[in-house]
């Protein structure tokens, strides 16, 4: 199932989950998924059409306003790509990932950081 499959209204359909309860100073994991047919380039449909790659290739994250980190990937992720990671929480603002795919486009999500009361 590769781009052919999905809508352009379906590709780039975000989630980021953090915990509920964040306390200043918390080391929390972060999960995020994005929609997207991560197609390699190398395949071709049932009437043997090849079917053009179509990645993510980018992967940016900023929290607060200020980039954190930056991955790159390549056409081996898997489908509908799912990512996990550590974020130290010592301070208060937004939490965006964005994903920047090989024809340009650009998808963007967000999750507030917010401490919990003690």
């Amino acid at each position: 199932m590769g781009a052919a499959d999905m809508t352009r209204r379906d590709v780039g359909e975000a989630r980021i989950r953090v915990p509920q309860r964040i306390s200043k100073g918390d080391t929390i994991l972060v999960h995020s998924i994005v929609q997207h047919p991560m197609d390699t380039g190398f395949f071709r449909t049932t009437d043997g059409q090849p079917i053009p790659a179509w990645f993510i290739k980018d992967v940016v994250v900023k929290y607060a306003g200020q980039q954190v980190a930056k991955f790159t990937w390549t056409s081996g992720i898997s489908r509908d790509p799912v990512m996990s990671f550590h974020l130290v929480a010592d301070r208060e603002g937004p939490l965006t990932l964005q994903w920047i795919d090989n024809k340009g486009a650009v998808f963007e999500q967000t999750a507030q950081i917010t401490f919990s009361a003690t």
